[in-house]
């Protein structure tokens, strides 16, 4: 631990007011001692306090909602007891307690966890980690209903407790997507939609009724591999046999007690057992509540001259333009924040952690650019891929030194897409004429009051193409890829991060703790030399730019299957809106 300067600055401004009193200034000097003193309290209360836990503590994680990437809660709200922790905050915590002598085991409280499947693969790995240190890992399962994802983060643990009224819904793995060309045609509205090529389904969603046999092919694959990933991580974890847990996870709605006989859970229980168990009489008061425990993991983490590895995130749907509400990715905005790191001489590395499906071409090529001027200054950059990172989410990473994806993460999506609508006949039902005056027979072409012409159908195809070329190229000289090969892997197609790693689309397979590693490495980083991770903001969110961080780190199977969706997806609703109203040719990749 080395002096904080805020501490000498709080002392220092408390002796300073005290001397100007003894000299005669009274006024002067007692409020310079006031404001000191004022500084210190907050110092001890807010720094002091959380960094000195007891030993033998308990660290308590409640996984509640959708766990976003990083964290956007004000301050105030996290204070005032509405805190919800990132998935940043999350593996930083159990990251750091894994070599936290005060700390002898973590208490993980699920309910109704929101959290994609490469999400909740990397929770249970890092909860697998402590328990092989000699921390006790103790799941308690309260939600509910709880799904195989939540499932697969639980049997990390090395103890799992289930509610006694849980409902465990073991009804194996789904994905598909809402088909509306019935219902627009009821309401008599045209959907004319491209896609390069044949596996490239997310416009499907307006044009067919139901899924392409391509689009089903490339589905079927990636839920093979999301099993094939479940249970042999269940297997390895629960100690229980490959065909036991693929007959388990397919076997339907279960009980608590049901789950315990069949071995997916140790006992049955409550919050309030675990709390007597982990702290008998009451005495020693040994919880630590995750909120607390960051401001340790800070305050600890710090080293003087430690190197610098930028990290940047990239959560949503790529766009251009004006910001939305909501989680997006602005390609102006990262193209910058990433010169700004690159420019930065106190930078050794630059992590990104890209959590996207795509959207905007000419926002996804614009941050594809700054990465590749970001190598040029010999700034390594290297891609963290979250749960998606497909199509436009893959173009921004294949220009990085070093891709490392989750076993799970959906990516690829290698394709180009296009979708305009003719409202025409449901305005004339509705009475509503409008009209044009052009000095060019195509200048109302983009009209929703009519259809694209075959021979403007054929020019938009034109340029799709060329957008796709130019896709594939630069895959293929960042992969390092052949043409030919390419091509195989392309035409819009969607891979899991275990096909992606087959196919050389990605480099490693692992979390963002290997992606650290690697940065590390590619930095130049000796075995034990310290670092510090910086997160850079985009500058519209100056009052978050620069902020220093830590050391980080050294599918629809519920009965409440709607609500999950929206909740996924609400907060990239607004910025797939603008892209839907955008009227361009689209990276984006079809919607689970």
């Amino acid at each position: 631990m080395f002096k904080d300067t805020r501490l000498l600055a709080a002392i220092a401004a408390f002796a300073l007011g005290a001397g100007i009193f003894a000299l005669g200034w009274r006024a002067s000097g007692t409020a310079l001692a006031l404001a000191g003193a004022a500084a210190l309290a907050f110092y001890v209360v807010w720094v002091i306090r959380p960094i000195r836990i007891r030993d033998a503590s308990v660290l308590v994680i409640r996984l509640a909602g959708e766990l976003r990437e990083v964290e956007s809660a004000p301050l105030v709200q996290q204070v005032l007891g509405r805190f919800s922790p990132s998935l940043r905050q999350v593996l930083a915590a159990l990251e750091f307690c894994g070599r936290d002598p005060k700390i002898k085991a973590v208490l993980v409280e699920i309910a109704g966890l929101g959290a994609g499947f490469a999400t909740a693969q990397e929770l249970g790995e890092m909860l697998r980690a402590l328990q092989e240190k000699g921390k006790r890992v103790i799941v308690l399962l309260n939600g509910d209903a709880v799904g195989l994802r939540e499932y697969m983060v639980a049997a990390g643990a090395g103890e799992i407790v289930a509610n006694p009224n849980l409902s465990l819904t073991m009804v194996g793995l789904a994905a598909g997507g809402l088909f509306l060309k019935r219902a627009l045609d009821k309401l008599q509205i045209e959907a004319q939609t491209l896609q390069w090529k044949e596996y490239k389904g997310a416009a499907e969603t307006f044009a067919r009724d139901k899924m392409s046999p391509a689009w089903r092919e490339s589905t079927e694959s990636l839920l093979h591999d999301w099993e094939e990933i479940l249970v042999a991580r269940v297997s390895a974890w629960r100690k229980l046999a490959v065909e036991q847990v693929r007959q388990l996870v397919n076997r339907g709605f279960l009980g608590a007690e049901a789950a315990r006989e069949a071995g997916l859970v140790d006992r049955v229980g409550y919050f309030e057992d675990l709390q007597d168990e982990l702290d008998r009489g009451g005495r020693g008061k040994p919880f630590v509540p995750l909120f607390t425990y960051l401001r340790r993991v800070r305050y600890l983490s710090r080293a003087r001259r430690a190197r610098r590895i930028a990290l940047i995130y990239g959560v949503g749907p790529v766009i251009t333009g004006d910001p939305v509400a909501g989680e997006f990715i602005s390609g102006e905005e990262m193209a910058g924040t990433l010169h700004r790191a690159s420019a930065d001489r106190r930078v050794s590395a630059i992590l990104m952690r890209v959590s996207s499906p795509g959207g905007s071409a000419v926002g996804s090529d614009l941050i594809w650019r700054a990465v590749t001027q970001a190598r040029q200054r010999n700034k390594p950059v290297i891609v963290s891929m979250g749960d998606v990172a497909a199509s436009g989410g893959y173009y921004i990473a294949s220009a990085a030194d070093a891709i490392v994806a989750g076993h799970g993460t959906v990516s690829g999506s290698i394709g180009v897409i296009y979708a305009k609508f003719n409202l025409g006949a449901l305005l004339e039902r509705l009475g509503v004429n409008l009209e044009y005056v052009k000095t060019a027979e195509a200048g109302d072409a983009l009209s929703p009051a009519r259809a694209l012409s075959a021979d403007e159908l054929d020019q938009l195809n034109h340029l799709m193409g060329e957008l796709y070329r130019n896709f594939t190229a630069k895959v293929a000289q960042g992969r390092r890829l052949s043409d030919a090969k390419t091509e195989e892997i392309a035409r819009g197609r969607i891979w899991s991060g275990l096909a992606a790693k087959r196919h050389g689309l990605v480099d490693e397979l692992g979390g963002f703790q290997r992606a650290v590693e690697i940065a590390r490495d590619k930095a130049g980083l000796a075995l034990g030399e310290p670092h510090e991770l910086v997160l850079f903001y985009p500058p519209s969110r100056h009052l978050r730019t620069g902020l220093r961080l830590p050391r980080l780190f050294g599918a629809a199977q519920s009965p409440v299957l709607l609500g999950r969706v929206l909740n996924s997806w609400g907060a990239w609703a607004p910025a797939l809106v603008k892209l839907a109203c955008s009227r361009a040719a689209l990276l984006l990749c079809p919607f689970f």
